[in-house]
């Protein structure tokens, strides 16, 4: 009974199928709370992945939370809530950021990539590849997104999306809950249509709910792809330089030594879990997690010198 209405369409067979499925979900944010949502009640077993705890500001759009799950783990949560939608699947969760010594916790019949940083987007990429699993990307910015399948054989995400060096960026630009929501659901219909064995979508599916644009666009396989040529690319961010309103910062990969720090640099105050110092006349604050933030410099080559050097001296 519990499948009845989706039996109807797609027929016991396929459900059984389904049943049988596991799908990984890295990253239970906007997208991925609402895709392993849609996947539970579908049927399909889950590992879920992600090292973040849930804040006031996710209740926007990260549909599983309420303000009772404040401060606590994502994977924690998503778990449970899913276990009461679906006590018939099996769930598994890991609260890890996902990187190169732990990239096996994504093995499964299909991947959905729900992470919002290049790293671990290539990181899956060259798993995938290598391994011969199929993956679904997606993301949703402001009130546009994308959707691509990724399948052995075919176009990768590495080409379409350039490697530029070892510093990514990001902006705090802001996303409407309707998008996410939206581009969950495509995320997943084409899962589903990958799982079953289903005609799915080749092109890249771009969506701009600002005028309604639907847009599937070509994506041809790069024949001077490396990861398609099975070298797998390693690519590693140390750095992400990112924007939120008029202020700059940098985040490291690792934790900062703030003793370490405060021997090479001048401080002009010191808090319990970070510092305020000066630097070629700048004032900086470094957090110990890893934040770099700038007070008033806007030059980003010059921010990016700096953040060097506190990373370079300071890393964990």
């Amino acid at each position: 009974m519990r499948y009845s209405r989706q039996e109807k369409f797609i027929g016991k067979e396929a459900q059984n199928l389904l049943n049988r499925k596991t799908v990984a979900v890295v990253g239970l944010g906007a997208l991925g709370n609402t895709s392993a949502n849609l996947l539970a009640r579908a049927g399909v077993n889950l590992v879920l992945i992600d090292y973040d705890k849930i804040d006031l500001s996710n209740l926007q759009r990260q549909t599983i939370f309420t303000e009772k799950d404040i401060g606590k783990n994502k994977t924690d949560i998503v778990k449970y809530y899913l276990s009461n939608v679906n006590s018939g699947i099996d769930i598994k969760s890991y609260n890890e950021k996902l990187n190169k010594d732990n990239i096996n916790l994504i093995k499964s019949d299909l991947v959905l990539d729900c992470t919002d940083n290049l790293e671990a987007r290539f990181l899956i990429n060259d798993y995938c590849c290598t391994n011969k699993i199929p993956f679904v990307h997606a993301a949703a910015i402001k009130d546009k997104g994308v959707v691509f399948n990724v399948i052995p054989g075919k176009a990768c995400f590495n080409c379409i999306y350039k490697f530029t060096g070892n510093v990514e960026r990001c902006e705090d630009v802001g996303v409407l809950n309707t998008i996410t929501n939206l581009i969950s659901s495509l995320q997943v219909n084409e899962a589903l249509k990958i799982l079953l064995n289903k005609d799915y979508e080749t092109n890249l599916i771009r969506v701009d709910l600002g005028n309604n644009n639907f847009e599937k666009i070509k994506v041809n396989k790069n024949p001077n792809c490396e990861i398609c040529k099975g070298n797998i690319s390693g690519k590693n961010f140390e750095l992400t330089l990112c924007r939120t309103g008029n202020t700059l910062s940098v985040k490291t990969d690792k934790g900062l030594d703030l003793e370490k720090i405060k021997d090479n640099f001048g401080v002009l105050r010191e808090g319990k879990t970070s510092l305020l110092v000066e630097i070629d006349d700048e004032e900086v604050i470094v957090d110990k997690k890893g934040e770099i933030i700038f007070k008033t410099l806007k030059d980003e080559t010059t921010i990016m010198k700096i953040a060097r050097e506190i990373y370079q001296i300071g890393k964990l």
